[in-house]
C-alpha cells in the first residue's frame, strides 16, 4: 500500500475505486472499454465520470493516465479532488473526470499504449508530411541501446552525455524528445495515425462538452521536475522558449479544440517531479528494452525493470503524495471554483 492510502498500487486497484467512488458520489458514469487491448486480471477500460448539470456553461475535463506509468499518481489526486470539493462546484460547472486516458498502458504498466504511441505526442494531423526530428534520429540507437548493462550500455550513456555536452542540456528533452514519427519502437512515438486513446478522449470531449460556453482540461503528470514540486504547465499560449516542453507537440490536452467556444479554452498539465531526470530517462529506456526483448527476459529482470520504473514515477513518501494533493488543490481551485466567480 502507498504511504498515502487514497494511491493506488496499480491499475485495476484505482480503477475500481474510482467506480466505486463516483457510484457512491452519484455520478453518471460511462465505461469505454478497448476494443482490442485484454487483460486476464480485469477489464481494461477508459471510464467517465460526471458531475455537475449537463446543461452547464463551463466544463472542466479532469484526466489521468495519459501516460500509462503516471495513472496511480493521476488517480489518486482525482479521488481527493472528488471527494474534497464535492458541495463546493458552481452552479455553472460540470467536472468530467476521465480515468485512465490509456488503459492498455496502465494495465501493462508502461508509458505508451499497447502499439508503443506515446499520447501526448499523438494529438497532430496524419494527413501530410509528419514532423521530422533528426535530432532524435541521431541518438535513437544509444537512446535504445541495444543493451542495459556492461559496455554497450556505458557507451550509449556517453554518447548521450556528448550530445548535452554538446547542445546543453535543455537541448536533450527540447529537441530530442519533443516526438518521433520514424521509429515505431523507439521512445516517444508518435505514432502514424491517431491513437484509440486520442480519438476516443476527443469523443468524450465533443460528447460531453457540447453546448458549453467555457471548456477547461487539467492533465495530470508525474515525472519532470524537482521532487514534489508541480509545474503548471500552460498550454493556452505559446511558451518561452526557455520552457523544457516548448518544441513538444501533439499533447493530449489539445483535443479541447474540438469544441466551439465563445472563448479561448484553458489546457493545462500539471507535471509533479520525481527524481533527477537522468533517472526517469533511464527507467523509460530499459522499459522500451523489455518491449523489445520481453520474449527472452528472465522474469526476475522484468521485475526489477518494471519496479524501477514505478519508483521514477511514483515517490512512495508521505511528503510527497502531501505535495501532490496539496498543489492539486490549489489548481482546482483557481481554475475551477474561483474561475467561475472571476469570468
Amino acid at each position: 500500500m502507498p504511504a498515502n492510502p487514497i494511491f493506488s498500487e496499480d491499475y485495476f486497484q484505482a480503477q475500481q475505486r474510482f467506480m466505486d467512488l463516483a457510484s457512491r458520489l452519484g455520478f453518471e458514469t460511462e465505461i469505454i472499454p478497448h476494443p482490442t487491448f485484454k487483460s486476464e486480471e480485469g477489464p481494461v477500460q477508459m471510464t467517465v465520470a460526471l458531475q455537475g448539470k449537463p446543461d452547464s456553461e463551463h466544463v472542466v475535463f479532469i484526466t489521468s493516465g495519459v501516460h500509462g506509468t503516471e495513472l496511480t499518481a493521476g488517480s489518486g489526486i482525482q479521488l481527493d479532488l472528488m471527494q474534497r470539493y464535492l458541495e463546493q462546484l458552481p452552479d455553472n460547472t460540470k467536472v468530467v473526470w476521465v480515468h485512465a486516458v490509456n488503459p492498455a498502458g496502465c494495465a501493462i504498466f508502461t508509458r505508451t499504449d499497447e502499439n508503443n504511441v506515446d499520447n501526448n505526442r499523438n494529438s497532430i494531423s496524419f494527413d501530410g508530411d509528419l514532423p521530422q526530428n533528426p535530432d532524435y534520429e541521431e541518438l535513437h540507437t544509444a537512446i535504445c541501446a541495444p543493451q542495459i548493462t556492461g559496455e554497450e550500455w556505458q557507451a550509449a550513456n556517453a554518447e548521450i552525455k556528448a550530445y548535452t555536452e554538446k547542445n546543453g542540456a535543455g537541448a536533450l528533452t527540447q529537441k530530442v524528445l519533443k516526438g518521433q514519427y520514424t521509429v515505431p519502437m523507439g521512445l516517444f512515438y508518435g505514432g502514424e495515425e491517431t491513437s484509440w486513446s486520442t480519438k476516443t478522449l476527443k469523443q468524450v470531449i465533443v460528447c460531453y462538452g457540447q453546448g458549453a460556453k467555457r471548456a477547461t482540461i487539467i492533465d495530470l503528470h508525474t515525472g519532470v521536475g524537482p521532487s514534489g514540486f508541480c509545474e503548471v504547465m500552460d498550454l493556452s499560449s505559446k511558451p518561452g522558449e526557455e520552457a523544457e516542453w516548448s518544441l513538444i507537440g501533439g499533447f493530449m490536452c489539445d483535443t479541447l479544440d474540438s469544441l466551439d467556444l465563445e472563448v479561448p479554452p484553458i489546457k493545462l498539465i500539471l507535471e509533479f517531479g520525481t527524481v533527477p531526470f537522468e533517472q526517469v530517462l533511464d527507467a523509460h529506456r530499459r522499459d522500451n528494452w523489455l518491449k523489445r526483448n520481453r520474449d527472452t527476459v528472465a522474469p526476475e529482470l522484468a521485475a526489477e525493470i518494471r519496479q524501477e520504473l514505478k519508483d521514477a514515477l511514483f515517490v512512495d513518501t508521505q511528503e510527497w503524495c502531501e505535495a501532490l494533493l496539496t498543489q492539486s488543490r490549489d489548481v482546482f481551485e483557481q481554475y475551477v471554483l474561483k474561475a467561475t466567480v472571476d469570468a
